[in-house]
């Protein structure tokens, strides 16, 4: 197990810290699971849902769904933090961190919204990126992911995996072990 809240986790818009991922990362890691408040983004998604639009980076409320989730993974990351985690809307969150420097180490994203709900395929340069997704994903097609994976550098590599969007065969299988091990070992060299 890792010190303590060497390892943030941000949950997915449906789930919370204390859903499968982020149990499991708090059990094996002793991650802190972020809980990010996702009830705007929810009521935002289920309002495109509701009108037949799609809930993307181009919402007009998107800036204030990503508000509070933002705040608290800001506040959530500190000196001893070496490995952020996020998954889906999480992994979106994650993607913002990244982007405007509020974060600049090692980062899982897992099924990652980050295309979807900022509009960006691009990730920092020279910041060790890991995205593991679902080839049968439905919510968050594998083509984003692969897109953003086009056009990073060398420091940002993709793991295709035979599963949903929930991913939830990427602990039974030792993959999420493997990831969060090889991202912990590479954040040693910072």
């Amino acid at each position: 197990m890792t010190a303590a809240h060497e390892v943030l986790y941000l949950h997915g818009l449906e789930s919370g810290p204390r859903g499968s991922k982020g149990s499991w990362l708090t059990e094996h890691y002793g991650a802190h699971a972020v809980d990010l408040d996702t009830s705007h983004a929810r009521a935002s998604s289920a309002t495109a849902k509701a009108k037949g639009l799609p809930w993307d980076h181009s919402w007009p409320d998107i800036e204030e769904d990503f508000r509070v989730p933002l705040e608290r993974a800001r506040a959530a990351i500190r000196p001893e933090t070496r490995l952020i985690v996020g998954s889906s809307f999480g992994g979106a969150v994650l993607t913002r961190l990244l982007a405007e420097g509020s974060w600049a180490g090692p980062s899982l994203l897992i099924a990652s919204a980050g295309l979807k709900l900022t509009g960006s395929d691009r990730l920092p340069e020279g910041v060790p990126v890991l995205l593991l997704h679902g080839r049968e994903d439905d919510v968050v097609p594998l083509e984003q992911a692969r897109r953003i994976a086009t056009f990073a550098g060398l420091s940002v590599m993709l793991w295709e995996i035979g599963d949903g969007h929930r991913m939830k065969s990427i602990m039974p299988s030792g993959i999420l072990r493997l990831a969060v091990d090889w991202l912990l070992e590479d954040a040693a060299q910072y």
